[in-house]
């Protein structure tokens, strides 16, 4: 990752930076485990049977291909995972992919307008989730980000760095119902 103070102005504080929960990754894991168990498997009873030296010898070897291929593609997805980091100043949150070309997107925190907590009941119990973000008239989740560790956290954040970014004279942008679920004051 470039060193994230080229990305800031002088004046612009980092409050937090994070990638996804650590669950987008059980599936890559499983699928590699089961490959890894199948292949592992399919070899030795390959070899263990009486067939001609040089079949068994191609069969234990596109087998060894296969792992070799499961492996390889998990490492991908925990790069991947590695290299997306989403970050929040005081000013804009950016979310930083890539690898040999690094891409930045930015979302000034001025420019939401509404912004919701989306999790389901295993969401809930793992505590990770998305959130939905409301400017320009879109309504869409952060960056495309489904799985955020803690949300009502990084919700909490967003919305107290929104009300700081207005002046403080001026009447809140925000307000929590009886349930706690924030909306746009006015």
């Amino acid at each position: 990752m470039p060193p994230l103070e080229r990305l800031l102005a002088r004046d612009e504080h980092v409050h937090l930076a994070t990638r996804e929960h650590e669950v987008v990754l059980v599936g890559p894991f499983l699928r590699a485990c089961i490959v890894l168990t199948a292949c592992s498997y399919a070899s030795v009873r390959v070899a263990a049977t009486g067939a001609p030296l040089p079949l068994r010898l191609l069969a234990v070897g596109i087998l060894g291909v296969l792992a070799l291929r499961a492996l390889v593609r998990l490492t991908r997805a925990v790069g991947r995972w590695q290299r997306r980091v989403l970050v929040v100043t005081d000013r804009r949150a950016l979310l930083l992919h890539g690898a040999i070309s690094r891409r930045v997107a930015a979302l000034p925190l001025d420019a939401i307008h509404d912004i919701e907590v989306i999790r389901a009941r295993p969401r809930w119990i793992l505590h990770y989730g998305g959130l939905v973000v409301s400017t320009g008239g879109r309504r869409d989740l952060l960056f495309g980000l489904r799985r955020l560790p803690d949300p009502d956290l990084l919700l909490g954040l967003l919305l107290g760095l929104a009300d700081e970014l207005h002046e403080p004279s001026a009447s809140p942008r925000w307000r929590l119902t009886p349930g706690g679920v924030p909306v746009t004051a006015g």
